[in-house]
């Protein structure tokens, strides 16, 4: 029986072996691997590689039976494949589409400038008054809200099955200057519950030429029931300086997340804050680096409506605001899906109040990477300095 290592490797980038990389890596195996959201191995089949030696017995005399092996292949493919319903890489002809109407009789469209003529009472990043996603009302054509791909440049790249009736919809966006030539942040657009979901699914440098990033989807009807991102190159490097390709796979809250994300974390994704401030397990490499008292603090300051969504494929991001006081105080926390860190961070802007611990050692290199995705109502800008996380009041808000 072929058992299957799932030792968690190292890297430049101190990122674990994806369940892929394993099984390539310990069984000697090339192809890839069918998986499910849970990175559980679905199907697999093979015929061992090698020789192996066979004693016994045959009239008394010793017979070495050898049994020849013979590569077949391991087929597999990450969710939503060959098996796709609809398959599309960057490598199709550009095409910038205006505006999508979707199946329910919503629509997203690209706008610019400032917000005029709405009761849009949501605070505004100031990259959507250059360009944003808009998300409107199919009826009366009023804004339902501004997504958050917001940038210089915004595209809708392609529309499934067409932009009159669509299902789903891919959005590109990058800061429009010759710095951001090379790579793009990717956002899908797909039927949830409520309407118009947009999910991002992280930002993607071009890799090499013969490896395209490339997405396939799966639907039960009109809602995206299954999705994976291949060659998707987050900017991970190995020791050489090569650009290192990772796989996402769409799970059932509607997020991306790396294949590298612990599975033990998916639980909390799409959740509110409270629900990891109250696991004992994640919290306690936290909690036994400050008191209580000031650990309640934290969840107080959390303890109204919240949200989360996946940064990357990687960072869970959870905002929330105080009770009773949102949204003058207000939190936020964040969960390394790869190797566990907990990060909380409480905000009293009108009392000069920030507060932030951290599990693990806050790195500039991995966790700068979250800090725009934590929602500070505008009121402070985060930065890494030496170490530390620093928030810094704007002084016009």
């Amino acid at each position: 029986m072929l058992m299957l290592n799932r030792r968690q490797g190292s890297k430049k980038s101190g990122f674990g072996v994806s369940p892929l990389q394993s099984l390539h890596g310990n069984l000697g195996i090339k192809g890839e691997v069918v998986i499910d959201m849970n990175w559980d191995i679905k199907n697999f089949g093979a015929r061992l590689v090698g020789a192996f030696l066979l004693r016994r017995n045959l009239r008394n005399l010793p017979m070495a039976f050898l049994l020849l092996g013979c590569i077949a292949s391991v087929h597999a493919q990450p969710n939503g494949s060959s098996s796709s319903e609809y398959m599309w890489d960057e490598s199709q002809p550009y095409t910038a589409l205006d505006k999508v109407r979707f199946s329910n009789g919503q629509f997203i469209q690209v706008a610019e400038g400032k917000v005029t003529g709405q009761s849009y009472s949501q605070p505004i990043r100031e990259e959507c008054e250059y360009k944003r996603l808009e998300v409107r009302n199919g009826n009366s054509g009023s804004l339902q809200y501004i997504s958050g791909a917001c940038d210089g440049v915004v595209h809708i790249r392609a529309a499934y099955p067409d932009e009159k009736n669509a299902k789903l919809a891919i959005v590109t966006t990058n800061c429009g200057g010759t710095m951001c030539s090379t790579w793009n942040d990717h956002y899908v657009v797909f039927l949830g519950e409520s309407g118009i979901r947009v999910t991002r699914v992280g930002s993607s440098f071009y890799g090499p030429k013969h490896k395209i990033t490339k997405y396939g989807f799966g639907f039960d009807g009109q809602r995206l029931s299954r999705s994976s991102v291949i060659n998707f190159y987050d900017g991970t490097e190995n020791d050489l300086g090569d650009l290192v390709p990772s796989t996402r796979i769409f799970v059932k809250q509607g997020s991306y997340v790396d294949t590298r994300f612990d599975k033990k974390f998916l639980r909390f994704v799409g959740e509110h804050p409270d629900v990891v401030l109250g696991d004992e397990q994640v919290r306690a490499a936290l909690v036994q680096k400050i008191k209580p008292e000031r650990f309640r603090a934290f969840r107080a300051a959390m303890s109204g409506p919240g949200w989360s969504s996946v940064h990357n494929g990687r960072f869970l991001v959870m905002n929330a605001c105080m009770k009773s006081n949102c949204p003058w105080e207000f939190g936020a926390v964040v969960l390394d899906g790869f190797t566990g860190a907990l990060h909380i961070m409480r905000f009293a802007p009108d009392e000069n109040i920030f507060e932030q611990a951290s599990s693990q050692p806050i790195k500039e290199n991995v966790d700068g990477n979250w800090l725009s995705e934590v929602d500070t109502q505008q009121r402070f800008r985060l930065t890494i300095d030496g170490g530390r996380l620093r928030a810094t009041k704007l002084r016009d808000r």
